[in-house]
């Protein structure tokens, strides 16, 4: 029965972790609304990619920036965005100032418009993307709070057994 407990311990340790590294993966990295600037061209490429974790994403170039902006799959209306949104298009992209002005590569978007003369242009908004984002951050920091919670209890558990069950040395003569 002791044995059990020592399982319970390293179980309840190893889901422990498991929890608090899931918890701490999914905080939701979301600029503030102020640091965001509107940047206006011309759609002149799509990419469709994907992320480092299997993410999908929509690469987007405008013409006379070498800088790719992004829309990842975990934004709303990311089908609409992926085969609707028109190249040859006028577009308004909501980016980090910081990120723009740092020089980076690809810059993740916080909203697109898309000016379509023919037909009603694509819209996503800041404060849609942040709630999504939002959303899917939190559900996964509530699983980890389970998980945080079942290994916290199998510690807990393996702790009263080995209090409950007394240690018996055995005769090494016998």
């Amino acid at each position: 029965m002791r044995l059990f407990a020592g399982w319970l311990y390293a179980l309840g340790l190893v889901a422990t972790l498991g929890g608090v590294i899931v918890w701490v993966s999914n905080i939701p990295d979301i600029p503030d609304e102020d640091d965001l600037v509107w940047k206006r061209g011309y759609l002149i490429g799509i990419l469709l990619d994907y992320d480092y974790d299997g993410l999908h994403i929509v690469n987007m170039r405008l013409r006379g920036e070498e800088t790719l902006y992004t829309y990842h799959s975990i934004y709303p209306s990311y089908v609409s965005v992926r085969d609707r949104i028109g190249i040859y298009r006028d577009v308004e992209v909501l980016v980090d100032e910081t990120a723009e002005t740092a020089g980076a590569e690809t810059v993740r978007m916080w909203g697109v418009i898309e000016h379509d003369p023919y037909d009603e242009g694509i819209s996503v908004s800041f404060d849609e993307i942040r709630a999504e984002v939002t959303q899917t951050e939190r559900s996964w920091q509530r699983v980890a709070l389970v998980v945080l919670a079942a290994g916290l209890s199998a510690i807990l558990a393996g702790f009263a057994i080995r209090r409950a069950v007394p240690y018996v040395p055995k005769d090494p003569t016998a």
